[in-house]
């Protein structure tokens, strides 16, 4: 790493930028929330916007004048502004609202950021291990002659058959407690980078796509020699070392049996008490799934290639419309242009209108008399009644009030639900009391919903009673 290198790492690359931000933990905080704890690889807009309002209300609470005081949307947008670029908006297919996901760059950060936290120790074992058995297979593959190659099968089946003998004469040589946590943690690790990596990969396969849509708008030549081109791209997308790599992978994720024994190996693995103790939430358990929706996401980048291909093929305005498509080509060429010099001005490109009047003898409207009005001079006064009492007899609800119940009903019990809540503090003001509850339980940081739905009873202001069926809130003390 000479000097020049890293100076233009620490000046254009992503990862260094936002280590660099002034708001460095409230930006990597919110992306592991959202994406990491979320288990999510992409957002939609609405899903984000609401996510990122709650995380901001919880960092700016107990601060007399709110640390972070811009809007959601106004942090949504610098996150995905070319200054910073941390995530990728854009509209998926069928769909009118944006998506955003995580660049690689900031997958990569995110993942170091994680393994900086000190660990009760290091699979030193496990690591060790894998070395040796890549180191090996390389060897066997390549410097190995094929006597060479038969004797070391020879060698390792009288392992196995050692290993049989010791088993039938009923010696334990099972994992203990340390080697079974090593694994998992080693296993836990390189899941976490493979699912990682498919941010890359998408993003690699996106800059060639790009690069094929740019041949096509820069480009005056007749359809074969577009066409070729476009071939010869697609071709070396699947013939270079990461398109080699990913296929090979997709075909593993699209063999039934394989996946099957991946989903059996991990239902085993939770049957173990120390894998249990070690990963309560079962963080492994969709791994399958996991790798699935990456993969699909970055075989999608490809597909989009041969649907680029698709149109270009059935454009018959190619031959039909020639003024049309040279239009097109000069506002394409200077949209190329304009992306690397991006105005800074908001009105930066107008064009002429010309509107033509046009006026048929179908439009006119028929000769219709003007009707004569009569007026009467009477005057007439018409006395309206309003009830105004319903402006004076407006719902109030106290949040601090509700607050106060919930806090003095925790200082008796450690846990409750919202129906216990009423029995001891009945809800006197209907559904909108109700409500201002629900909205309390979803800012506190001690209270939860279960799936189980309970009935709640409550009597309104007109004096009937309504039941509520909802799902359980739970208040616990913190």
């Amino acid at each position: 790493m000479t000097y020049d290198y890293l100076e233009n790492l620490k000046n254009n690359h992503l990862a260094i930028q936002v280590l660099n931000a002034n708001n460095f933990s409230m930006i990597i905080g919110f992306f592991y929330q959202a994406f990491k704890v979320k288990k999510s690889q992409t957002l939609k807009e609405s899903e984000i916007l609401n996510l990122l309002d709650d995380y901001l209300y919880s960092l700016n609470e107990g601060y007399t004048e709110a640390k972070y005081p811009k809007s959601a949307k106004a942090y949504l947008d610098d996150f995905t502004h070319q200054d910073s670029n941390y995530l990728r908006k854009y509209y998926a297919y069928e769909s009118d609202e944006p998506v955003y996901e995580l660049m690689p760059d900031i997958e990569k950060l995110l993942s170091w950021l994680a393994g900086l936290k000190k660990q009760e120790f290091v699979a030193t074992e496990s690591k060790l291990k894998i070395i040796m058995t890549l180191l090996k297979e390389l060897e066997f593959e390549t410097n190995l002659s094929d006597n060479e190659r038969i004797e070391r099968l020879k060698q390792e089946k009288l392992l196995l058959d050692k290993q049989i003998e010791a088993i039938e004469r009923k010696e334990d040589l099972r994992f203990d407690k340390r080697k079974i946590k090593e694994q998992f943690m080693q296993i836990q690790s390189t899941s976490t980078e493979l699912l990682s990596d498919f941010r890359e990969i998408e993003h690699n396969f996106r800059t060639l796509n790009q690069e094929a849509k740019k041949a096509i708008a820069s480009t005056q030549q007749g359809k074969s020699q577009v066409l070729e081109k476009i071939f010869e791209i697609e071709e070396g997308i699947r013939q270079s070392n990461q398109g080699e790599s990913f296929y090979a992978f997709w075909d593993f994720l699209m063999d039934t049996k394989q996946i099957e024994d991946l989903n059996t190996l991990l239902e085993n693995l939770y049957d173990l008490e120390e894998i249990q103790a070690l990963d309560p939430q079962r963080n492994l358990e969709n791994l399958p799934y996991n790798l699935l929706n990456g993969g699909e996401n970055a075989h999608k980048v490809l597909a989009k290639l041969v649907e680029q291909l698709r149109r270009f093929i059935d454009d018959q305005v190619w031959v039909e419309n020639r003024r049309i498509l040279e239009l097109s080509y000069n506002i394409e060429q200077k949209a190329i242009k304009l992306k690397e010099n991006i105005p800074t001005l908001r009105e930066f490109f107008l064009i002429d209108g010309v509107k033509i009047s046009v006026e048929s003898l179908a439009s006119k409207k028929l000769f219709s008399p003007s009707a004569k009005e009569e007026f009467s001079h009477e005057l007439k006064e018409e006395v309206i009644e309003v009830d105004l009492t319903k402006l004076y007899n407006q719902v109030y609800v106290d949040e601090i009030v509700l607050k106060q119940n919930i806090q003095k009903l925790l200082q008796k019990k450690s846990q409750f639900t919202l129906k216990e809540l009423h029995e001891t503090y009945p809800i006197q003001k209907g559904i909108s009391e109700l409500i201002v509850y629900l909205k309390l339980a979803q800012n506190m940081n001690n209270s939860y919903l279960e799936e189980h739905k309970e009935e709640i009873l409550i009597e309104t202001e007109e004096g009937d009673m309504k039941k509520v069926v909802m799902p359980r809130v739970v208040f616990v003390r913190g």
